[in-house]
């Protein structure tokens, strides 16, 4: 009588049949065969407190200014990896919108009182109002200034 020792030797499959039926080529399967295994070293460890730390002392800090930070404390690092470091711990700070204050109604100076409420306007440049704003291009800011004869502004309004 003859024992077989390992009974899954009759539903093995080659390589080239596993590569096929797995949509893989052989040179893929091999590569990926030959691949160390990742293991997280300490070094890592290190370097991710590391980046923790920063990012707790500048909050404001992205991952370039982080990157050089540790590159002043010694650390051979590149951008990439601080990048991915900082999604895997979610220590990507958020771009601020820019916002230009144009007015400051907390101040110690006098404010004067309106003249023209209730005022009639019946002829042209008889009063003139103006404002300033400005306009948020893609790398800069603009000042728009705007000045109007306000009888222009009622004669389109009464139409």
């Amino acid at each position: 009588m003859i024992i077989h020792e390992n009974h899954s030797d009759r539903f093995a499959l080659s390589i080239t049949q596993s590569c096929q039926a797995l949509e893989v080529s052989r040179s893929g399967y091999y590569r990926w065969q030959s691949k160390p295994e990742f293991v997280a070293f300490e070094d890592d460890m290190d370097l991710k407190n590391q980046i923790q730390a920063i990012a707790l002392e500048f909050p404001g800090y992205g991952y370039r200014r982080i990157t050089a930070e540790l590159r002043n404390l010694g650390y051979a690092v590149n951008r990439k990896r601080v990048l991915r470091f900082m999604r895997q711990d979610n220590l990507l700070c958020l771009k601020k919108r820019f916002r230009l204050i144009t007015t400051d109604s907390n101040h110690g100076l006098p404010v004067y009182p309106n003249l023209l409420k209730g005022a009639k306007i019946t002829e042209p440049n008889q009063v003139w109002a103006s404002d300033i704003t400005y306009v948020q291009l893609m790398h800069e800011h603009i000042y728009l200034a705007v000045i109007l004869d306000s009888t222009a502004e009622s004669a389109s309004a009464g139409s």
